[in-house]
């Protein structure tokens, strides 16, 4: 008997990819010595969205982070030695950081990528 294929139908997919479009890079390099007490790592430059960071936490101590807002010691823990990177960001004004660890001044660099925002 031969092999007949059942009807089909033809599903097309659409999917989705947003492009990050950075096309302004921002470096930074920041010393927090006060613990709790929240300051900016970087500012988006005007007129940007951030869509991409990569930063290092040298220490001594942790960090807290928090995009678009004042960072607390309950946000995005980023431990002695550790690093981040974040992509495809919509990031409005700025990323804060605020030292967790008392007696400690961490060191924070790395580079903030910015771009025209989304149409």
């Amino acid at each position: 008997m031969p092999f007949v294929p059942r009807a089909s139908t033809n599903v097309t997919a659409t999917v989705n990819v947003q492009k990050e479009n950075a096309d302004t890079s921002t470096p930074f390099d920041v010393t927090l010595a006060t613990p709790d007490t929240a300051e900016d790592l970087v500012t988006v430059p005007g007129g940007k969205k951030g869509r991409s960071v990569d930063f290092v936490n040298e220490g001594p101590g942790d960090v807290a982070v928090k995009f678009d807002g004042t960072a607390t010691v309950t946000d995005i823990l980023i431990t002695e030695g550790s690093a981040y990177s974040a992509s495809f960001l919509e990031v409005s004004t700025k990323v804060s950081f605020i030292n967790v660890t008392p007696a400690s001044s961490p060191n924070v660099h790395g580079v903030l990528w910015s771009g025209a925002p989304s149409t």
